[in-house]
């Protein structure tokens, strides 16, 4: 996979991870557990998604050929 490739593909990826982002926020909001005070106030909400999206960014990443 090229660089190029790899940079389309992340993209999707990035996309994906700010729709279940915005709808755990949403969900969250629903049920009072969002947070409105503070920065890291709701990061915990967000914890397996980021490390679900460090997964498949390091696996994307591995499969980029160098030229």
């Amino acid at each position: 996979m090229t660089r190029e490739q790899a940079n389309r593909e992340a993209k999707k990826i990035y996309e994906e991870w700010i729709k279940e982002r915005e709808e755990i926020e949403i969900k969250a909001k629903s049920e009072g557990k969002w947070v409105t005070g503070g920065l890291d106030g709701n990061n915990h909400l967000f914890r397996e998604l980021n490390n679900k999206l460090k997964e498949k960014l390091a696996r994307l990443d591995s499969m980029i050929e160098e030229k």
